[in-house]
């Protein structure tokens, strides 16, 4: 059996709107030509039945002034002017004898209607009548009326003509239908897109500060006072979050500054208890534990401010020109004992000759923060590379693992200021490493980038420019 695949359409405000406007075109030209089509039908049909009633009063008359001779001289006259299929004649007697006939050879399968025939001569009025005959492609419309008291003229018209002009019409909708409503989608498009231009220009930066880049902004354009309000409001928020933000990255690098001073006092306190060979042995062994932890506490303030200082932008004060491929090449060499000591091969694929500007210090500390988090979280067995391409744009150095991965919903957030994920809780650290390294990768112009598969491992992707 096979499965059949519903149709699906774009479920966007742009299209939607295409949509609803398309509809209202077609509901309108559909509405419009109906009316039309239906009030022509109802005129055309009016103008017979006033040429049928027309024929009765002027046949009356001439039966008056001339009698039943004159009256046959016009029929005739009527036949010789016009096509024998479609017009007839036919003069009746008040007993129901034919008294004339145009030429029915056309016209052999009227029907009689004896009824009606008593009833015009009982009440003297016309009566008109729509019939169907045999053989016949169009309707006929009838009048019986009396042209004296004892003689009723039959007569009967085609509705091709009017059939004709309707179908003329018809097809001229159905033309005009088929050139509007492609022009109307196209129209209904443009339009659309325009009227959605400001809030895809919202989600544009929105995306962007997704990526953490918060001094974008939405430019203002006439729109409409609706899309106005929203990208002031959107940016007003903007400016609000990015405040409070800098705010508490400057709380926090206070409070890390601040917290070296008493830190390396009580360090060098800690220190001068365990040197002493006075003090007890339970006395030395939490002083070592305070060193210890006053160690790991230092270590994560002085990589909180190196952070600080990578987002700022100073390190752009020691650059100098850097061969890139000398310097992944070291790096893995470095890193070449801690992956054979877990079992891991590190595999290295580097182009020659790639240079930039930089500070080489903290592009090796950016390096060895991804191979070391990269050979941390790999298996054995498992395999680590690196790969270094050169454009004459940019560079790219993908550090690519077959470790745990990251789960798709904290892959925007690891490169966030103390952020680890719950597979990352188990290893020493105090996930400070990715934030200084996209910020190392930011300060040189670029940025790193990440993809990753839970189960199969990750990719982190640095881009920086190549120096002319």
């Amino acid at each position: 059996m096979f499965s059949k695949k519903m149709i699906r359409f774009p479920n966007t405000l742009a299209f939607r709107l295409t949509f609803w406007y398309t509809l209202v075109v077609i509901t309108l030209i559909t509405i419009a030509f109906s009316a039309s089509y239906f009030s022509l039908k109802k005129t055309l049909d009016q103008n017979i039945e006033s040429d049928l009633f027309d024929d009765i009063i002027e046949f009356k008359i001439l039966y008056e002034n001339e009698g039943l001779d004159g009256v046959k001289q016009e029929i005739e006259r009527e036949m010789r002017l016009d096509d024998e299929e479609r017009l007839f004649f036919l003069l009746l007697h008040k007993n129901g004898a034919q008294i004339y006939s145009s030429d029915l050879s056309h016209w052999q399968f009227l029907p009689e209607n004896p009824h009606i025939i008593k009833q015009v001569f009982s009440s003297g009025e016309s009566t008109f009548q729509t019939i169907s005959v045999p053989e016949a492609e169009y309707k006929t419309k009838t009048i019986h009326g009396l042209i004296s008291p004892d003689v009723l003229l039959y007569t009967g018209e085609s509705v091709e003509e009017m059939q004709n002009i309707m179908t003329l019409l018809s097809n001229v909708f159905i033309t005009v239908f088929l050139i509007v409503i492609p022009f109307a989608s196209i129209i209904g498009w443009l339009m659309a897109r325009h009227a959605v231009k400001g809030i895809k220009e919202v989600s544009r930066i929105a995306s962007e500060i997704e990526k953490g880049k918060l001094d974008q902004r939405v430019a203002v354009s006439a729109q409409g006072d609706e899309i106005t309000w929203l990208v002031n409001t959107f940016n007003a928020m903007l400016d609000r979050i990015r405040v409070l933000i800098s705010e508490m990255k400057e709380m926090t690098d206070n409070i890390a500054h601040d917290l070296r001073s008493p830190l390396a006092r009580i360090r060098v306190i800690s220190e001068s208890v365990l040197s002493d060979d006075n003090t007890p042995q339970e006395f030395k062994s939490a002083a070592s534990d305070t060193i210890e932890e006053c160690d790991w506490l230092l270590q994560m303030i002085n990589s909180i401010l190196d952070v600080a200082e990578a987002e700022a932008g100073v390190l752009h004060i020691t650059k100098q020109k850097i061969n890139i491929s000398q310097l992944v090449q070291d790096a893995c060499e470095l890193f070449e004992a801690m992956a054979e000591q877990k079992r891991i091969k590190l595999v290295c694929r580097l182009e020659n000759s790639c240079h930039i500007d930089g500070n080489i210090q903290s592009l090796q500390r950016m390096l060895a923060n991804l191979l070391d988090n990269a050979i941390k979280y790999t298996l054995a067995n498992g395999q680590v590379d690196i790969a270094l391409t050169c454009t004459k744009q940019s560079i790219e150095i993908m550090v690519m693992d077959t470790g745990a991965g990251i789960p798709e919903n904290d892959q925007a957030r690891v490169f966030d200021r103390f952020f680890r994920c719950d597979q990352s809780r188990s290893h020493d650290g105090c996930g400070l490493g990715l934030s200084f390294s996209r910020a190392v990768a930011r300060s040189h112009g670029g940025d790193i980038s990440l993809s990753s598969c839970l189960g199969k491992g990750s990719c982190f992707t640095v881009k920086l420019p190549v120096t002319v």
